[in-house]
Parts: structure tokens; sequence; C-alpha cells
């Protein structure tokens, strides 16, 4: 059957296809039987077999220009990078290299930003509402909540109360104004949020490295790259 490539990710190897019989059908990286690199409007020969395109072979390499308006729901804008979607918005999907770029550039513009004591606050802020966009999407991919991306922010608060907690249970234990106290306190707290750390980097690199599902699911068809570079 004839088709053409409606998505393709290049992270988890999965894509869609619309089959000349107006039926999507997904496909995975095993499947192609060229090496050619897949683009959005390729035209492709199939086998269908159960919902899922086998077989794939490339009949056309020119990929015709496809805009984000023609499927809906799905994101991405077709340009160079689409940064408005991959940090303002909390919908749809995005794969993995999108989301790893989306860490990178919070991780650096933060580092930059914090030796401008001002602009940092602020920063750090705004970066909560852009951290939670990046991985509410990319938890949309797995087929999971989007309200999970609020882990790590749960981690730090438990992590505050409890080294705070820890700290003044040492000094308390030991009586105030013993260094001591001051020492054990502060060991135990340190223990509180380098515990969090290890949590809160698990999850990061979980989101990172699990594929996400290759047909449509609850949040959308398949996210197109938002940076397309």
């Amino acid at each position: 059957m004839r088709g053409e490539i409606l998505t393709y990710d290049d992270g988890p190897g999965a894509g869609l296809i619309s089959g000349d019989d107006g039926i999507r059908y997904s496909f995975g990286r095993a499947d192609l039987q060229q090496l050619t690199p897949v683009r959005t409007g390729m035209k492709v020969d199939f086998v269908p077999i159960d919902g899922a395109a086998t077989q794939v072979i490339v009949v056309s390499q020119t990929a015709r220009t496809v805009s984000a308006a023609s499927t809906p729901g799905v994101a991405g804008s077709g340009s160079s990078f689409d940064w408005k979607t991959l940090f303002l918005d909390a919908n749809g999907r995005i794969g993995q290299k999108d989301y790893w770029i989306g860490v990178l550039i919070l991780f650096a513009a933060g580092l930059v930003l914090s030796f401008v004591p001002l602009i940092n606050t602020i920063a750090s802020i705004a970066s909560i509402y852009f951290g939670v966009c990046v991985s509410s999407k990319r938890l949309h991919d797995m087929g999971k909540s989007g309200w999970l991306a609020a882990i790590p922010y749960g981690v730090t608060a438990v992590a505050v109360v409890l080294s705070a907690m820890t700290f003044i249970g040492g000094m308390v234990a030991t009586g105030y104004g013993n260094d001591y106290g001051a020492i054990q306190g502060m060991g135990a707290a340190g223990a509180v949020w380098g515990l969090a750390f290890l949590v809160n980097l698990a999850f990061l690199i979980w989101l990172g490295v699990t594929a996400g599902q290759p047909g449509d699911n609850a949040y959308g068809p398949p996210p197109r790259p938002l940076a397309n570079f």
C-alpha cells in the first residue's frame, strides 16, 4: 500500500503513516527497509498489518512541506526551533531530543543568570513554569499524566522541611550552642538534600531515556520535532 509519512521522531525511532486508504499506521525504525533518512511528507510503500506499517520503503525522496495546522494537536511549527511550544505550552507531546534540548537550555540559562541577583530571582520563578511545560509534554508522549511533572518540586519542598527539622533536631539533641550539634544537624540536612538531588536526577533521566508511545494516545498523535537541526 502507498502512503505518506505524517510524523517521525529519530529519538524513539517511531512515526506515523497516513495510508491511501485514509487510515493511520504506526511504524518503527525496524520497519524501514532502507537507510534513507525519513522526513515528514515522504511518500512510502508499506505492508499494513493490524494497524501497523511494516516493510516500509521510501518511494519519493522529496518531502512536501507540512504545516502544524494541517494535523490538529501535533506540536511543532516546522520552523528551525519552535521555542514557544517547547517552553510555553504544557499541552501536546514532545520527543526525547526536544526534551533534552529544553533541559540543557534551562540549565544553561539558569547558570548564566545566577550571576545577576535580581534577574536570577525572577528567572528562577519563570523557569518553574518553563520546566513544567517541557516535562509535561514529555510525560504525555509516554502516555502519562502531565501532573507528574510536579514530582521534582514536591521532592524539593519535602527536602526543605526535612532538612530544617533534622538540623534543629540535631541542635536540640546536643544543646544549643554546641558545635558538635551544629555539625551533626548540618550533616543530616546535607544527607536529605543529597537524597533529594538523586531522586530529581533519576526523574530527569527517566523522562529523557523512556521512549514515547509510537501511535496516537490520549494526548494526541506522535510529536513532530520542535528543533529541526
